[in-house]
């Protein structure tokens, strides 16, 4: 029998929640594995199924669980915590939590059509084409986020260059093209189909959804990019003074 006093003041749920979690941050039940079904939790705590119920939501609302239709509940992996407001690539992020960076498909082409967001957020002519770079980046082996770029050809980027590394990188190293500033947004979303299926999550789950303009040093449009991250992966910190 696990570490629940049925005689004491604390209510059973909040027992029963903070000894998953003690499991859980001891390693005794890994990131990505799944923990016992419900019924095997009330075996095991000498609980009923209703204050079961509620410690693993609560436990999913913080984001240490993960439950899936017909599969039953995980553990979350670890989030990604990324500070903001320096202006880092994926590789930046990635390397200073820890974490190897990698790249597991990329899709290059030129298009003349990008959506009419990406024009406006970079204040381009309706004429100038663009080079696209989809991208699924990966944190020590894990997909991370989904990212679709758009770069002015103007810039003078060869579309046959090796992208499975850094961008900024790239973009500093290689073209001499300084980066100076970003105007990025952070909003709520849901993985459609092809996001999905990309990250290797269900469709319908919530992803965190970037969206970011970035421009040189002497003011020329740079990239426009737009990340999708899987909402139980990463999260952002902010420092706000007064």
């Amino acid at each position: 029998m696990a570490r629940v006093d049925l005689h004491s003041v604390i209510p059973l749920y909040y027992q029963v929640r903070e000894d998953i979690r003690r499991r859980i941050e001891a390693g005794e039940w890994a990131p990505g594995s799944t923990i016992p079904s419900e019924p095997e939790l009330q075996e095991i705590y000498g609980v009923s199924r209703a204050t079961v119920l509620q410690a693993l939501s609560e436990l999913v609302m913080e984001g240490l669980l993960i439950r899936k239709q017909g599969k039953g509940t995980f553990v979350a992996p670890p989030k990604i915590v990324e500070p903001l407001p320096r202006l880092l690539s994926f590789t930046e992020e990635m390397r200073a939590v820890g974490l190897e960076p990698s790249t597991r498909s990329t899709k290059v082409e030129v298009v003349q059509t990008p959506p009419r967001r990406v024009r406006e957020t970079l204040r381009l002519a309706a004429d100038e084409p663009f080079l696209r770079i989809e991208r699924v980046r990966c944190a020590s082996g894990q997909p991370v986020v989904l990212l679709v770029s758009y770069l002015p050809v103007s810039l003078g980027v060869d579309p046959r260059e090796d992208f499975s590394g850094s961008l900024y990188e790239l973009l500093e190293g290689k073209y001499g093209i300084r980066l100076g500033e970003a105007v990025q947004i952070i909003e709520a979303g849901v993985a459609d189909e092809y996001t999905a299926a990309e990250l290797g999550i269900e469709e319908g789950e919530p992803v965190l959804i970037i969206r970011r303009g970035t421009f040189a040093k002497d003011g020329r449009a740079v990239e426009y990019v737009e990340g999708f991250y899987p909402a139980d992966r990463y999260r952002y910190r902010i420092r706000l003074e007064r």
